[in-house]
């Protein structure tokens, strides 16, 4: 686990901060909510990948993250701009040098009725960070700077020692060994929820296991959770904002054919679906259609422990050999982008006032003769033709976009062999988690609006770092940039940061971006307020149903 010393980060990056930055800051209120009619109102939201986990330190996927959203509340939230607000902390205070945060927390409670206090935040930071969690969301409480949380995680210290404590039962100080002007944004994610130590407690190895083993402070509580199937919330009374909440039910419908869902859409069932392939060409002049790009990138994780895997020919024959820009646009047609890098577009601005990617440049390229080209050198080192077994989750979009690739391997690499292996989402992670893959078609989303939340995955020892990619090269600009001397002048750390990407993806070719998800959607007319964030977790608390 690395310690992570951000002095000054992007514009982008710090306009998070910025609603927030003053010494004495905070605003109350939730926006995007008007109050309840004091009718029933539900919205039915389809989705293509099953619910993993309630157990916000323990859950690595947005499905997860969406749902935890809405029944747990944070210090902070992000708005529709993504700016952070006030939620459980209504106001807070900043030290001189920007290291010490003061939160005071509002008057809140848990849905059992007792008061959400200062150490439910102590108490589920140092779980998140406790080895015995297992999380592989630790490194985050590194990334925000907090006082000592390298050495907590490492056990040299006991986790008395983290930088968060509780003052008393409504004020919360947090310690950072470094300014982090992201800080506020952050807060907004789930890693940093709170928990009750008591009721975690007296449920053992259940809790978050059924809405039966759950407690909550967010504006829902769960009602219903049937994997495999469908899940869902009603509106919680007991939240302190509760008159800001207009619609009283949510409920997910787990289906993956699209085909169906929009079955269901037209039929009245469901009111908000996604799109992909030829239904984005049929339905995009309809009233309903939304369509946004988001932080999500997928790219092809490569297992280092199989030896045909160590060789870089082979790595860049297979970088060529995709055709991304047909896999966006003719594949997936949902508005998804070809990646050109690991780093998405729209993700962060640079001290320049350039966003990321313009600065970075294309380091993908499709091209066929190259690919054929490094894998007669690959062939010719390994002293034969590689097979390759490709995992993937058992979606729609996933298995087009699989096939797509298989068949270009094949094709532009001649003499290559791609079997494909689908798995359930939950599945796919757990077997990238315990290494047990060759390549795997995997994404990830942005946690905080800068490039270091996806650089960081490939670091050595990363608990993201799923096929254990070691660099010397890359580690020691990514931690220049964000630990030495660089750390500390914004043009320079960005430098590094382009020169890192470079490494990674153009010249070791430790990693194969492949395309940026695309949102087509159809939403309800009558259903508004969804809040989409291009990074953190997209929100449906706030909905509106006319």
């Amino acid at each position: 686990m690395k310690k992570l010393k951000l002095l000054i980060v992007s514009a982008l990056v710090f306009a998070l901060a910025a609603g927030c930055s003053s010494k004495s800051a905070g605003n109350g209120g939730t926006e995007g909510g008007d109050a309840a009619t004091g009718g029933n109102t539900k919205v039915v939201v389809a989705t293509d990948t099953d619910l993993s986990t309630m157990d916000h330190h323990i859950a690595t996927d947005g499905t997860s993250f969406i749902a935890e959203t809405l029944v747990f509340s944070g210090l902070t939230e992000l708005d529709e701009n993504n700016m952070p607000i006030a939620e459980m902390a209504e106001k807070w205070d900043i030290s001189e040098d920007g290291t010490v945060y003061t939160f005071h927390l509002a008057d809140a409670k848990w849905s059992d009725g007792t008061p959400v206090t200062a150490n439910d935040f102590v108490y589920g930071w140092q779980r998140l960070i406790n080895q015995e969690t297992a999380s592989e969301y630790a490194f985050i409480l590194s990334t925000i700077t907090l006082k000592n949380a390298d050495a907590v995680a490492a056990g040299e210290l006991p986790l008395e020692e983290l930088g968060v404590k509780a003052l008393d039962d409504k004020t919360l100080e947090v310690t950072l060994d470094a300014p982090c002007d992201f800080l506020l944004g952050l807060l907004a994610f789930p890693s940093f929820f709170p928990l009750n130590q008591a009721y975690y407690e007296s449920q053992g190895d259940q809790y978050a296991k059924t809405p039966q083993n759950m407690i909550y402070n967010g504006p829902y509580v769960m009602t219903a959770w049937t994997p495999g199937n469908s899940y869902s919330f009603t509106k919680n009374n007991d939240y302190f904002k509760a008159d800001t909440i207009d619609v009283t039910d949510i409920d997910f419908k787990f289906i993956q054919d699209t085909q169906s869902a929009m079955l269901e859409y037209q039929s009245g069932n469901l009111d908000v679906v996604k799109l992909s392939g030829e239904m984005v060409d049929a339905y995009k002049d309809q009233d309903g259609f939304t369509n946004r790009l988001q932080g999500y990138l997928w790219y092809l994780s490569l297992n280092f422990n199989i030896p045909e895997l160590q060789n870089q020919n082979l790595r860049k024959a297979m970088m060529y050999a995709i055709d991304r820009e047909t896999i966006a646009n003719n594949v997936l047609k949902d508005g998804s982008v070809a990646a050109d890098g690991i780093i998405p577009i729209e993700l962060a601005t640079g001290p320049d006032g350039k966003e990321y990617r313009d600065t970075a440049g294309k380091i993908t390229e499709y091209d066929a003769a190259k690919a054929k080209e490094f894998y007669e050198k690959a062939k010719a080192e390994l002293g034969k033709d590689v097979t390759i077994d490709l995992l993937f989750e058992d979606t729609e979009a996933g298995k087009s976009v699989a096939e797509y690739i298989q068949n270009n391997l094949e094709t532009n690499c001649p003499g290559m062999t791609v079997t494909l292996n689908s798995k359930p989402k939950k599945t796919r992670l757990q077997m990238m988690q315990n290494g047990e893959y060759q390549v795997a078609l995997h994404r990830w989303g942005p946690d905080y609006a800068d490039p270091q939340t996806y650089l960081d995955l490939f670091l050595i020892g990363a608990s993201n770092n799923y096929g254990k990619y070691e660099s010397q090269a890359y580690q020691d600009l990514v931690i220049e940039a964000t630990q030495g001397e660089s750390a500390k002048d914004s043009q320079a750390r960005w430098d590094l940061l382009v020169q890192a990407e470079k490494v990674l993806v153009g010249d070791e070719a430790g990693v194969i971006p492949v395309y940026q998800n695309g949102g087509a959607m159809m939403i309800t007319p009558t259903v508004s307020g969804i809040e989409f964030h291009s990074a953190g977790v997209d929100s449906y608390r706030h909905m509106i149903r006319k």
